[in-house]
């Protein structure tokens, strides 16, 4: 997959310093009602999470992929659809629809589940659950913000009411870390080598910390693939599936890839996604009162969306 330098359509940047203004938040709403309509991925500046706390998980988590493959597999995430902490290696999921070879290992992080963690990185833990909360306190604001903008009665349905068992038992959210190392390949190789395969995400909204490499592409309105590049003191937002069908798509879960290049598949590249899903009992139906998409909880859509793209994780048999 290539990105497309003739399309017209870019990521676009809002500026959430405004969000404590005046009518700041109606604003803001509004913005973001409109990109999730459209481009479906926004760069957001201002946002308020200290770069000091996301340092910490890039700088700790490089150790944690240093590590050993013994000892980062002594650890590994729970095959068991539940949520756990844990190792995720090489080759365990395949988002590709052509099944391409994804070059890329992650670690999993909840709050409420501990025993997984590296012992050999113990700062790890602790940038990781900083990290977690500040992208909650964050996505909180955009949320009931979105919620004005789509004109909903209550603006927390997005954020409190809908994610009330955020960071313990019964909601699945996750910091997941990814790391693409760096390798180097034939032509031939690099027609069924990717980073990480096209697809859209599941949940309410994916808060994206990048690294300073570059990789990661859009699929725009038209079709094409586009760059959305690194953009110091920016975070990227997207929602995804779950989101789009709560909305009777009226917005827009995009997809999106992660690539080689010739200008970094030489790099090592690293990113931290706060997948935020709803919890677990919680019913997400269309807003509009329409039945286009039955009622469906919050666990029984992660659980179809995760079992395809596991396959090869669970199909294995590996037990945790």
């Amino acid at each position: 997959m290539s990105a497309s330098n003739g399309s017209t359509e870019h990521v676009p940047v809002l500026d959430f310093g405004i969000y404590n203004e005046a009518d700041g938040q109606v604003k803001l709403g509004e913005q973001i009602a409109h990109v999730l309509k459209t481009s479906g991925f926004m760069y957001v500046k201002n946002h308020g999470i200290p770069q000091e706390t996301i340092d910490k998980v890039f700088n700790s988590s490089k150790k944690v992929f240093s590590l050993p493959p013994d000892i980062k597999a002594k650890k590994p995430r729970s095959s068991k659809f539940e949520p756990s902490c844990g190792y995720v290696a090489m080759g365990s999921e395949k988002l590709d629809e052509a099944r391409r070879d994804e070059i890329r290992e992650a670690y999993n992080y909840i709050p409420y589940n501990d025993e997984r963690l590296p012992e050999e990185v113990p700062e790890f833990g602790p940038a990781c659950k900083s990290l977690f909360w500040e992208s909650w306190n964050f996505s909180k604001k955009l949320l009931e913000c979105l919620a004005q903008g789509l004109h909903q009665p209550r603006k927390t349905i997005f954020a409190d009411d809908s994610h009330q068992y955020i960071g313990r038992p019964g909601n699945f959210t996750t910091l997941r870390i990814h790391n693409y190392p760096a390798r180097d390949m034939s032509k031939a190789e690099a027609d069924h080598l990717t980073r990480c395969g096209a697809h859209t995400d599941y949940g309410t909204l994916t808060v994206l910390f990048q690294d300073d490499v570059g990789g990661l592409e859009v699929e725009t309105t038209q079709g094409a693939f586009i760059p959305a590049p690194p953009i110091p003191g920016t975070l990227v937002i997207n929602i995804g599936d779950i989101m789009q069908r709560w909305t009777c798509d009226k917005l827009r879960s995009t997809v999106h890839a992660v690539t080689f290049s010739e200008q970094n598949r030489h790099r090592d590249r690293q990113s931290i996604a706060f997948f935020l899903h709803p919890d677990d009992a919680y019913m997400v139906e269309c807003l509009d009162g329409s039945t286009k998409y039955p009622p469906i909880s919050g666990k029984n859509y992660l659980q179809e969306r995760m079992f395809a793209s596991f396959t090869n994780y669970f199909g294995q048999g590996q037990n945790a």
